[in-house]
């Protein structure tokens, strides 16, 4: 006699019922379980790192004085007092440096709010966090120009956290489900956005050289502001990379994380502090570059596959290549007039 065969159930409640295995949703951005195997990992990392100096090396090359790739070599081998070692050491190479850290920063801040939404279209731009931190930015210069630079990170990272934590507050009601927060992140964007516009046409001349910082740019950075960035990057990054494995179980949804014991308020705060940090710090230094957070992290997950312990290392690498690249084509392609790297 023929068995009959149950219906493909949806949730795990149906499942149960039905006695048929249950199955989980799956989300479009997601990852495969399978990954690149052991030595894909190798060949990929190798080939990223290459590729990071192919454009590093171009960088200090390109320039109004062009260099030689021995040139540059020996100018930060030998140093000197000679125009080459300046332009190399004091010029070019920190602003290689920021744009790694730029880039690796707002990457990985974007993979983070993309698992803590559980939305593919969440970046730290999309969530409020960038504009918040660029009026806050924006609000010091117009304001108190006599601030000292040093403390912008810190009025960066308190616009930031303080338009996260409106975002949050809005979605709140709904135990922070990931719609309603990329909805209040999207208002407190569009908030922030006009609240630059405001106070750039009230500073009116005074706030001529904002303009190119805001479309993103690595122009004035110098090892001062590498100094003032560094540590917010690394120590996010780290952090990022320490709670990774929470990540993929984070994904699950609402429903099936709870029941492997997965604290979801606790970790979504914590993650989008992280992101905030990271994001908010860049915005200070260079501006409010946009689209890294968003795109990067889908290219490092449909080259790499796997989950997020596998791929938030070859996110920051992507990211730091992408923004690297990006300056090297915004200094070098209209020249000497300079682009902005979020142009």
């Amino acid at each position: 006699m023929k068995e009959r065969q149950l219906p493909q159930s949806r949730g795990l409640g149906a499942a149960m019922r039905s006695g048929s295995p249950a199955r989980m949703p799956v989300r479009p951005f997601e990852l495969k379980k399978r990954g690149r195997g052991r030595a894909g990992m190798v060949v990929l990392a190798l080939a990223l790192i290459a590729t990071l100096g192919t454009v590093a090396l171009a960088s200090l090359c390109a320039g109004e004085l062009r260099l030689t790739p021995a040139e540059a070599l020996a100018a930060l081998r030998d140093g000197g007092d000679t125009a080459a070692a300046l332009i190399v050491r004091e010029l070019r190479l920190p602003r290689l440096v920021a744009a790694w850290l730029a880039g690796a920063g707002l990457a990985v801040a974007g993979a983070l709010m993309q698992a803590i939404t559980r939305n593919p279209l969440a970046d730290p731009t999309l969530t409020g966090v960038v504009n918040g931190a660029a009026l806050a930015v924006v609000a010091a210069t117009v304001l108190a120009p006599a601030m000292p630079a040093g403390a912008l990170p810190f009025v960066a990272l308190s616009g930031g956290g303080v338009a996260a934590l409106l975002a949050f507050a809005l979605a709140w009601r709904a135990r922070l489900s990931p719609v309603r927060l990329l909805l209040a992140g999207t208002t407190i964007a569009a908030l922030g956005g006009a609240g630059v516009v405001s106070l750039m046409i009230a500073a009116g001349p005074q706030a001529g050289p904002l303009f190119f910082w805001l479309a993103g740019s690595l122009a004035a950075v110098g090892w001062q502001q590498v100094g003032m960035l560094a540590p917010w990057i690394v120590l996010g990054l780290l952090a990022a990379l320490a709670g990774a494995r929470v990540l993929d179980p984070l994904a699950l949804g609402d429903e099936a994380a709870p029941s492997i014991g997965l604290d979801l308020l606790r970790w979504r705060l914590a993650f989008g502090g992280v992101a905030v940090a990271l994001s908010a710090s860049v915005v200070a230094i260079a501006g409010p570059v946009g689209f890294v957070g968003l795109c990067v992290p889908h290219v490092a997950r449909l080259v790499l596959g796997g989950g997020y312990r596998r791929t938030l290392p070859v996110t920051a690498l992507l990211g730091a290549l992408l923004v690297a690249a990006a300056d090297l084509v915004a200094r070098t392609v209209a020249a000497p007039r300079e682009l902005p790297v979020g142009f």
